[in-house]
């Protein structure tokens, strides 16, 4: 990769992300000078680090797939990089953001805007939505939120929020009048649940992507003895973050991995005063630099104590630390490596047990951990049994299967569990129900060491991920989204299915509709990436289309349908994009639906708020 030859990172960009510009209001393409000046900066200022890069500095490859042009800017002028950036105009910070993303950056909402007049009171209720899956067993189903089914098809827009940049991230959590959200511009808002009014906003330095978890700490557990409502979150530097839900200041924060490009994608979890955090990493994109040292980072989830971030125990998926192995040419790598933790973990009460699922392996070396359910000890993290569906799905972002670089050969498909295991207690049997991006769902039998009882494929599996981020169960039957998103078409189709928990039987499957996109017909695609979500009868399930629909749970008739893809006025006063929906599912809390809109594969930065006429 050459200083002023941005093909490659423009590739890398759409390869990973898939973002394309809004049709008619979205930013202009990025102008050529931009571009050369950026070079140019990025030349003089920061290819002597992130060029050979070496411990915690990121190298070029990893900050023009990841980051948006938004958060290269935040990073500039207001995260760690502001001492290098002494000197640059506003218009040189830009110019650099446009050089590596080969965007331009889209409109930016204040983080001061439409200010409530009172201040924040939250309480916990019986009501809330407050975890990714809503409680322990990862259910994603709400059955006492203030909404029934026959509300459903009456639902209006009641308000709107525009995130600072382009594209949302994580999924909402609601506690009383409150909804406490994070999207891009590194910044978490708690917003009035009825009104949309901002309560008050943290910047994290940097972007926050799992969903919020919100809990209560008591005088005896927080570091200041004092009681608490507290609301955790983790960001693309694997920090965990604590903060008080009612006025945003910070309580703690905490590194929970060494490895320089750790990160939090999975969202926490909170049991009995510890909060559980899963960690997954960047290598897998890094490592596509022939010049990055590949590969060391192991998926782990860890374990601290709610009101003070002290670390009580970590562990590790991949059982021992990466030893030298060969690779392509001669060339020395190490590993075994992978195993990131990208959903939230589920929690089994009863026997004190936590489920985790595992991704893919990043080198050749062999392990049982990768693409598997883990069963941990809750009181230590100590591995009770380990269930792998895949062995040696070893995975590098743009390798094609040659041993050259730091590529494996052969190459894995990357068939991760990306969302949640889902724990169900059923007559005499208790199962544990997850999806793979291999679009193969699986129930393993809880009591006898995650033993397969069945497995039944739902969709072609692909490393955009067949299934993805969450499905639903209502304690009788589970919802599986399913997609088949093709990156280089930017197009595919998505089907909702109902299955029978015991046996994986498919009960019904209701496709997709082809239903126009708000931004266009590029990058239109109708596939079921984001978390599934339930009340009693009905199933809730965003698409990449930008249409948000809700399903009749007992035979998949569409009961509803609202198009999130489109321009809106929001309540903090800027003009808000709805995109594709993708990762956190919707919400429902207190006669409420909120629901983020906004993808990095098409963009939008909206969280919408929806209540029955």
């Amino acid at each position: 990769m050459k200083n002023g030859a941005p093909t490659l990172l423009s590739f890398l960009m759409i390869a990973l992300t898939g973002v394309a510009a809004h049709a008619a209001d979205g930013p202009a393409a990025p102008q050529g000078d931009a571009r050369s000046q950026g070079a140019s900066i990025w030349a003089s200022r920061c290819s002597a680090c992130h060029d050979h890069a070496q411990d915690r500095i990121p190298p070029k490859v990893l900050i023009a797939t990841t980051r948006a042009p938004e958060d290269i800017i935040d990073t500039l002028t207001l995260g760690v990089m502001r001492p290098q950036a002494t000197g640059l105009t506003a218009d040189q910070i830009k110019s650099i953001a446009v050089y590596l993303t080969n965007k331009e950056p889209g409109p930016r909402a204040s983080a001061d805007a439409n200010l409530c007049k009172a201040p924040a009171d939250p309480k916990l209720t019986p009501h809330d939505w407050r975890s990714w899956g809503r409680d322990l067993t990862s259910s994603r189903y709400q059955p006492d939120g203030g909404l029934s089914a026959a509300q459903v098809p009456h639902l209006k827009l009641r308000w709107t929020f525009a995130f600072p940049g382009r594209a949302a991230f994580g999924q909402p959590a609601v506690v009383g009048d409150m909804v406490i959200a994070g999207g891009t511009g590194a910044r978490v808002f708690a917003l009035n649940a009825e009104t949309g009014c901002t309560y008050w906003s943290f910047y994290a330095g940097a972007l926050v992507r799992t969903g919020i978890l919100v809990g209560k700490l008591t005088a005896t557990q927080s570091a200041d003895h004092i009681e608490h409502i507290a609301a955790w979150f983790g960001d693309d530097k694997g920090i965990l973050h604590a903060v008080d839900a009612r006025d945003g200041n910070e309580l703690w924060s905490q590194r929970l991995d060494s490895h320089p490009i750790a990160r939090l994608v999975g969202t926490p979890q909170l049991y009995s005063g510890v909060v559980y955090a899963p960690v997954s990493s960047f290598e897998e994109v890094a490592a596509a630099d022939p010049k990055f040292p590949c590969c060391t980072f192991r998926g782990s989830l860890v374990a601290v104590r709610a009101g003070t971030g002290e670390v009580l125990w970590q562990s590790y998926t991949i059982r021992q630390p990466a030893t030298a192995i060969s690779g392509a040419n001669g060339k020395t790598l190490t590993g075994p490596a992978g195993g990131s933790i990208f959903s939230a973990p589920t929690i089994d009460a009863k026997r004190d047990l936590i489920y985790v699922g595992s991704g893919d392996s990043y080198t050749s070396a062999e392990s049982d951990s990768t693409d598997a359910i883990l069963a941990l000890r809750r009181s230590d993290g100590k591995r009770v049994w380990t269930r792998q569906v895949l062995r040696n799905d070893a995975w590098i972002m743009l390798c094609k299967g040659q041993s050259v670089g730091n590529c494996p050969a052969p190459l894995g498909p990357d068939f991760d569990f990306s969302s949640s295991p889902m724990l169900m207690h059923l007559r005499d049997k208790e199962l544990l129900v997850a999806g793979a991006k291999s679009g193969t769902v699986y129930g393993f039998n809880a009591l006898t060491h995650g033993d397969i009882l069945w497995q039944r494929p739902l969709a072609v599996g692909s490393n955009n991920g067949a299934i993805l981020w969450g499905p639903a169960n209502d304690g009788e039957r589970t919802y599986f989204a399913t997609s088949e998103y093709s990156l280089e078409r930017q197009e595919g189709p998505g089907v909702l299915y109902a299955l029978n928990p015991l046996t994986g039987e498919i009960l019904w499957r209701t496709p997709t509709p082809e239903s126009p996109c708000g931004w266009g017909t590029k990058n239109c695609a109708h596939s079921l990436l984001a978390g599934v979500s339930m009340l009693p009868g009905v199933v809730f399930a965003g698409a990449m289309d930008g249409h948000e629909r809700a399903y009749d749970a007992a035979d998949g008739k569409i009961l509803w349908d609202f198009d999130t893809g489109q321009r809106f006025d929001s309540v903090n006063g800027a003009t808000g994009y709805g995109g594709a929906i993708d990762y956190g599912g919707q919400v429902i809390a207190h006669g409420m639906l909120f629901v983020i809109s906004g993808s990095m594969r098409q963009p939008g930065n909206l969280l919408l708020a929806f209540g029955p006429e």
